[in-house]
């Protein structure tokens, strides 16, 4: 799945994310690209539940690709 953050701007940004996200679901694979906003995740886990992570770290995520 993949999501826009717009909110993120810098590298501690995306520390935070992916921080957030390991938390939930340790054996997930998340790719943070800070230049393009991007965050991509594969997990078992639903899209609403990594984005509600996201909320839930600071940041506002549009879900991009399933």
């Amino acid at each position: 799945m993949e999501f826009n953050v717009a909110d993120m701007a810098c590298g501690g940004c995306a520390g935070a994310i992916s921080r957030a996200i390991g938390n939930l679901d340790q054996t997930a694979k998340v790719q943070i690209d800070v230049a393009t906003k991007t965050v991509k995740v594969e997990s078992p886990m639903k899209q609403e539940q990594i984005a509600s992570v996201i909320e839930a770290a600071g940041f506002h995520p549009v879900a991009t690709a399933p």
